[in-house]
């Protein structure tokens, strides 16, 4: 445990290295269990970081996140339309409470809205052109996917917000800020590629950001709630 607690992030990066290469080899049955390790290792990192420290509802709303992302990777593992709304569902549920995090850490108020607003048009502008090019692709999952990409946006938005956060703007711009937009970007990589283009370096690109994006917030969130 005092390994994890100390060398946690490193043992993510060798594993998730490990998990991108047998992705890339088409080595399906041995990914699907490294998958399912990243999560709980990165929970088990910020739990005996902070497990004395902080506030319990910040540490609740962080430990239903990784629970969602962990459900979600779980159920994406399998194929079907079913399991893929399932999933996305799982991980609404985790930008959600992301969002809920920054907004309650920031103290976000609308009359000092400048960073969400714009963080907000700007995703939402690349967003709208994205369900444009793939709408003919995903039929009848056209509006589950319009749902997740609102929520993501708000997540990424309100990560933005805290730049105006004298505090947390540290925070924000080394953390916060680009685990979100590697969200977005695995993602898109990852719808893309499950609608479209169906590539196994595509498929490595998306767990290599959206590691790197779990890896950012929780480094955020041990850091956060240690002050």
């Amino acid at each position: 445990m005092l390994l994890i607690k100390k060398e946690g992030i490193f043992i993510f990066w060798i594993l998730l290295f490990v998990h991108c290469g047998l992705v890339y080899l088409g080595k399906t049955n041995i990914s699907n269990f490294t998958k399912l390790l990243l999560i709980p290792l990165l929970g088990l990192h910020l739990f005996l970081n902070v497990r004395k420290l902080g506030s319990k509802f910040m540490k609740k709303i962080i430990s239903i996140a990784l629970i969602g992302s962990f459900l979600g990777d779980l159920l994406l593992i399998f194929k079907g339309p079913s399991y893929f709304i399932s999933g996305m569902i799982a991980f609404i549920v985790t930008h959600v409470c992301y969002a809920i995090f920054f907004f309650r850490a920031g103290k976000f108020k609308w009359e000092k809205s400048t960073e969400f607003v714009i963080a907000a048009v700007f995703l939402g502008l690349i967003s709208l052109q994205l369900v444009k090019f793939m709408k003919p692709y995903v039929g009848n999952l056209l509006v589950p996917i319009i749902v997740y990409v609102m929520a993501i946006c708000i997540m990424s938005a309100s990560a933005a917000s805290l730049f105006g956060h004298k505090i947390l703007r540290a925070l924000s711009v080394s953390f916060f800020i680009p685990g979100s937009l590697l969200f977005v970007l695995s993602d898109a990589v990852l719808a893309m590629n499950n609608f479209i283009y169906r590539d196994e370096f595509l498929n490595v690109v998306v767990m290599l950001s959206y590691g790197y994006a779990q890896c950012l917030m929780v480094q955020g969130f041990v850091r956060y709630l240690r002050v």
